[in-house]
């Protein structure tokens, strides 16, 4: 399995509009970050999406994605499905995206996609179809397992401040992106993983995300073999910040495909 980086950005994206900060005016190409989104491509040539940022269109152009069947999402905000609207281009000649989701996502779906949905006038361009499965982990954070061709996939309950997302571990690889708070019983399943990808934003404390040192700490609980942070703001330029954090531990950036 491999992952690739589609974008490692915050919801305003670096540059930032409007800033002239050192990350935001840097020349270093790893310092543009497009919203965090990633993709997961088995041996088979089977991909996942997981999530669709507002900046999907020019995410699926770089990285070459030619097909696309399934999409996991960790959440409803904005950066994280926006995107989806693009995904029409795989569903004009099949039944349809295979959307993996939550309750509360999936009925914010409906309302920000109505006209998938059933409320259409008219298809214009093309509609997107899309088939809502639901993953609701629930509040007794018993994560359930489903499989998708060779991923197995594991919905991890925690939280985005004071709203409960999910993270997922695919494998042998654990996805946590907007991640403040990770509950206790969700540790166990974060156990022996190759690669850990975590939500880690800025120096200083902010009350949704991890900061950088709070989700260094959390990595080295989890111990994974390697730890790729994601979800980052122009706060953190990319080689100085890599430069000081622990071995095994680095910033990824948008572009950077790993072998899992």
């Amino acid at each position: 399995m491999k992952i690739t980086f589609l974008g490692t950005g915050t919801s305003h994206g670096v540059p930032v509009i409007g800033c002239d900060c050192d990350v935001c005016t840097s020349v270093n190409p790893k310092n543009r970050r497009f919203r965090t989104s990633a993709l997961l491509e088995n041996p088979d040539g089977h991909n996942l999406l997981i999530d669709a940022s507002v900046d999907f269109r020019q995410q699926a152009l770089r990285a070459k994605i030619c097909t696309l069947t399934d999409i996991l999402i960790t959440h409803e905000h904005a950066d994280h499905i926006f995107g989806l609207d693009d995904t029409r281009i795989f569903t004009h000649h099949n039944e349809g995206v295979n959307v993996y989701l939550d309750a509360r996502c999936d009925k914010r779906l409906r309302q920000v996609y109505d006209y998938v949905y059933g409320a259409a006038i008219q298809e214009g361009g093309g509609l997107p179809k899309f088939n809502n499965i639901l993953i609701e982990a629930g509040n007794t954070f018993q994560a359930k397992t489903f499989t998708i061709t060779s991923f197995t996939i594991t919905p991890i309950p925690i939280f985005h401040g004071k709203l409960p997302i999910l993270g997922f571990r695919v494998n042998n690889l654990a996805y946590l992106t907007d991640c403040s708070h990770i509950p206790e019983a969700s540790f166990a399943y974060l156990t022996d993983l190759d690669l850990l990808v975590l939500g880690a934003l800025r120096p200083k404390p902010h009350p949704t995300h991890f900061s950088l040192s709070q989700a260094v700490e959390a990595a080295h609980r989890i111990g994974a073999r390697q730890t790729y942070f994601t979800h980052i703001t122009h706060r953190l330029e990319h080689d100085a910040t890599n430069a000081a954090l622990p071995p095994g531990m680095q910033l990824a950036h948008d572009g950077l495909v790993v072998e899992v």
